[in-house]
């Protein structure tokens, strides 16, 4: 499961989001509330993503036994 393309995808994509957001941090160290609401928003992308391949697993593997 460590070579899944899905997930590589998807650890690629957030790490490049949230490296993206710490660069656009103001001087001042604090987060925006938009910054606030995309991370959010990400979390919530990443949890729905994870249920669907975990949901796909479990079919999968019931058809297998």
């Amino acid at each position: 499961m460590g070579n899944d393309p899905n997930l590589i995808f998807l650890k690629t994509f957030f790490s490049a989001r949230i490296e993206r957001l710490r660069n656009l941090r103001d001087d001042r160290g604090s987060i925006s509330i938009e910054t606030m609401m995309i991370v959010a928003g990400l979390v919530v992308v990443a949890a729905i993503a994870a249920g669907v391949i975990l949901t796909k697993v479990n079919e999968k593997s019931k058809e297998i036994k």
